[in-house]
């Protein structure tokens, strides 16, 4: 991971952002989901893991897939995204980079205030 952030250097949101369609991906949740993956990866020459979308959970982060639900759990809390019925949602059993979960997340609806 640390020869990873090095040849990357520092973490570029804008980069990261631009590899979405963010006129119809919630931008919230592409912030969210860059900060949560940050975090839960630490950091390196103090600066946050620099976070590209197509990174892979399992592959480039050698995540856990408990980590990889952390991760869910909390972005779909802080932002109100509804975690029920995610068989229906397209992306379900293709949560396998950064840029599935935000697509996923994205695909999930809204918790109502009703």
């Amino acid at each position: 991971m640390k020869n990873i952030a090095t040849k990357r250097g520092d973490p570029n949101i804008c980069e990261y952002a631009r590899s979405f369609d963010y006129r119809s991906v919630d931008t919230k949740i592409i912030r969210e989901v860059w900060n949560e993956v940050q975090l839960n990866l630490g950091k390196y020459n103090d600066n946050p893991f620099p976070v590209k979308a197509e990174d892979m959970f399992e592959e480039t982060y050698n995540m856990h897939p408990d980590d990889l639900d952390e991760i869910y759990w909390s972005v779909a809390d802080r932002l109100g995204i509804d975690t029920e019925k995610s068989e229906s949602n397209p992306y379900f059993n293709q949560v396998t980079s950064v840029k599935n979960l935000v697509l996923f997340l994205h695909n999930q609806p809204r918790i109502s205030n009703a």
